[in-house]
């Protein structure tokens, strides 16, 4: 129970100093702009309206996520190393583990917001242009909030040992490698079939598109904008799956960032 009790202080401090960032302001307003714009996009577009405003406003919510993620949840633990705060902190009885993960809490408590305002904005533009809004869009929301608990895992466990700045690049790259290894795999796969390389150079790659599938985390699996904005049925049990993936991804990436959080010497 006191480890549970640090954890929830922490994460409390950690969500009240977020929203004291500059930079997430910058990032909602950001979104909200780009969200309202999207208005502009419908009327132009040669598609259907609703799609193009349905569409592009689920691409913004998850980007401005995505750079909540990256520039606020990296910034958190260095703040706390460049400014020696952290000394302090973890010299009452407060284990390592418990700092990391009630900051990892604290910043998924400031994503939810973002995408509860976001959300509520979403469908104040979808009734405004009679877009056909519907409960079924709350899917895609909740699968991008899934996504970004694991990217916020991701970003916490490159801060724990790498600088700003190479931390948000592994961060950004994990994330792309998420959404594109799906994509490679079936390429490589297509081409092998097609006889457009040779045997061993497609064996080769193979086996590679095959260990980044394996090893990165499926980001894509979360991406069902299509889905939503056309009406399609998902999968039986889809959302319970994704959310156990992710829940998997998250553990384990805390679990290597608590370790190696609790390795390092700050004296």
């Amino acid at each position: 129970m006191q480890t549970l009790k640090h954890i929830g202080i922490i994460a409390l401090n950690t969500f009240r100093e977020s929203i004291r960032d500059k930079i997430l302001y910058n990032i909602v307003l950001l979104a909200i702009g780009l969200a309202l714009f999207s208005i502009v996009l419908g009327e132009w577009s040669v598609f259907d309206r609703a799609y193009v405003i349905k569409s592009t406003t689920l691409t913004v919510m998850n980007l401005s996520c995505l750079l909540i993620s990256i520039f606020v949840g990296i910034s958190l633990v260095q703040k706390e190393i460049q400014r020696r705060t952290v000394l302090t902190l973890l010299s009452k009885p407060i284990s390592r583990a418990s700092f990391v993960v009630g900051k990892y809490f604290g910043l998924l408590a400031v994503v939810a917001v973002h995408l509860t305002l976001l959300t509520g904005v979403y469908y104040v533009i979808l009734f405004m242009t009679n877009a056909q809004p519907t409960l079924y869009l709350l899917t895609a929301i909740y699968l991008i909030f899934c996504e970004m608990a694991v990217v916020i895992a991701v970003a916490l466990l490159f801060s724990s040992f790498s600088s700003t700045v190479l931390s948000a690049l592994f961060t950004l790259g994990v994330y792309l490698a998420g959404h594109l290894s799906d994509e490679l795999l079936e390429q490589v796969r297509f081409a092998s079939r097609m006889g457009e390389m040779g045997n061993a150079s497609t064996a080769v790659l193979e086996k590679v598109a095959v260990v980044l599938h394996a090893v990165f985390p499926g980001l894509y699996r979360f991406n069902i904008s299509t889905y939503v904005v056309h009406g399609l049925a998902l999968p039986d049990l889809y959302l319970l799956w994704n959310s156990l993936y992710a829940l998997g991804y998250v553990c384990v990436f805390l679990g290597v960032a608590s370790w190696w959080f609790s390795r390092r010497d700050f004296l």
